[in-house]
């Protein structure tokens, strides 16, 4: 029977699966600290300004630009998934950083008046957002005139082989919708499509970098516990049969093996950074 991806059953999807991923989310996290302070250094937040951090889940990178904004500035960090920020919300109060507050809010529908921030960002928000175009627009909106965005995505699958080792197998079997749609971690991660992107949603000034990183594993079997618990891809997988199941999972420990040596596993993937003004 034809089916079709509705906003309502994406948005929905993406809040469950991302609530039941957020305990074990902060494994994969720490892998992205040198991505993180990438973007965080993009933005440049200077002290006293205010940040809107988009898809913050457990608090990154909202925290750190807090610190660099200091007690006269402020940070929000929104995302849909309300146990992502309730995880937040702890650490804040764990690091004890007071200017730094959390809400559950979908980046397509910002609950903030015009010109209410000086920069945002977002680390692999814009490829998960239910109607990326919608918060891109309303981030332009919330952004002071000349204020400052800057984002990062994954880039294509074949760049990006530290996912593709598990998406490919899963992209293989999946149906699309009766568009012939299927939804991608490599959504926007084309040359030029982030900076298209933004443009078309008002912003100008739009830059494009591409930067690889390396992402280690113990073996085989932390890289599968740690992307199938801390991410909606283990959900995925639970709805497919227990033979479809094994087959992905014996292809992606085949494709794990060029990235794994005696010391562990090292497996590249690319991320696209764009900047650009309001």
């Amino acid at each position: 029977m034809p089916w079709k991806y509705s906003e309502e059953y994406y948005r929905e999807y993406t809040r469950s699966t991302w609530n039941e991923s957020a305990g074990d989310y902060s494994a994969l996290m720490r892998r992205f600290e040198g991505v993180r302070t990438d973007l965080v250094g993009l933005l440049f937040p200077l002290p006293g300004e205010r940040v809107l951090d988009l898809g913050t889940g457990p608090g990154e990178p909202a925290l750190t630009v807090a610190e660099k904004v200091g007690p006269t500035g402020r940070v929000t960090g929104v995302d849909l998934s309300e146990n992502m920020i309730a995880l937040a919300a702890q650490s804040a109060r764990q690091r004890n950083i007071g200017n730094a507050d959390f809400r559950t809010m979908d980046c397509a529908s910002l609950d903030f008046p015009d010109a209410s921030f000086d920069g945002a960002l977002s680390s692999f928000g814009f490829q998960i957002f239910t109607d990326p175009e919608s918060a891109a627009k309303e981030t332009h909106r919330v952004l002071r005139p000349n204020g400052r965005i800057a984002v990062c995505v994954w880039s294509t699958g074949n760049k990006t082989p530290f996912l593709d080792v598990i998406i490919g197998p899963m992209l293989e079997g999946a149906e699309p919708d009766e568009t012939g749609y299927l939804p991608t971690p490599y959504e926007t991660g084309g040359p030029g499509e982030m900076v298209t992107f933004l443009e078309s949603a008002g912003f100008h000034e739009a830059h494009e970098e591409r930067r690889t990183y390396a992402m280690s594993f113990r073996d085989p079997d932390e890289y599968l516990k740690t992307l199938l618990k801390g991410t909606p891809i283990g959900h995925s997988l639970s709805e497919e049969s227990e033979a479809v199941q094994a087959e992905i999972l014996t292809r992606t420990r085949a494709n794990l093996a060029p990235w794994t040596t005696s010391g562990g596993i090292s497996i590249p993937a690319e991320v696209v950074f764009v900047r650009a003004r309001a």
